[in-house]
């Protein structure tokens, strides 16, 4: 358990409070295209696309440099940066299935849509088990943009931190 305790890292800013408001705005940006989608009259073949997953990443990397510069002297560790990542992920990944699940709930062509491409199976508007199809949509789209959004957080927490962690030595 040594190993787990070998360092003494610092955090410089609120990081809790940042990854909500964070994971907020991505959630509502990643919910506003599937839903503007959906009113334009060309409803999203996926909740899962690469476009979706370019505006995660992007956004993941872009708030983690925000966070960074917004902190007194911008000095950031790795930890810091990966918690203020992977919960901005997590929490945009709960909206964003959530806003799946309340379009699927709301627009069975949605949820027919997303059934046909995700799974290749053929249902209807009218199917007694639509709900169930949207549940599942929802659940799939909250791992892949965890996940994803965790990975982005990642590469993000290397690139920009720009302390270290202080080393404890054993005293013998």
């Amino acid at each position: 358990m040594s190993i787990f305790h070998r360092y003494n890292s610092t955090i410089h800013g609120n990081y809790r409070r940042a990854y909500l408001r964070c994971g907020l705005l991505i959630g509502v940006l990643l919910s506003l295209y599937i839903v503007g989608r959906l009113v334009a009259g060309s409803p999203a073949e996926s909740p899962i696309s690469y476009l979706t997953d370019a505006i995660l990443l992007v956004l993941v990397v872009l708030l983690t440099a925000y966070y960074r510069n917004s902190l007194p002297d911008k000095k950031i560790t790795l930890k810091e940066a990966m918690l203020f990542g992977m919960g901005t992920s997590l929490i945009a990944a709960v909206f964003y299935a959530l806003a799946i699940l309340a379009t699927g709930l709301t627009s069975a062509e949605q949820t027919v849509l997303f059934t046909a491409t995700l799974s290749g199976q053929t249902i209807t508007q009218q199917d007694p088990q639509l709900h169930y199809w949207a549940a599942l949509w929802a659940i799939v789209t909250f791992v892949d943009v965890a996940l994803l959004g965790s990975f982005g957080s990642f590469l993000a927490a290397i690139f920009f931190r720009n302390e270290k962690s202080e080393i404890k030595h054993k005293q013998q």
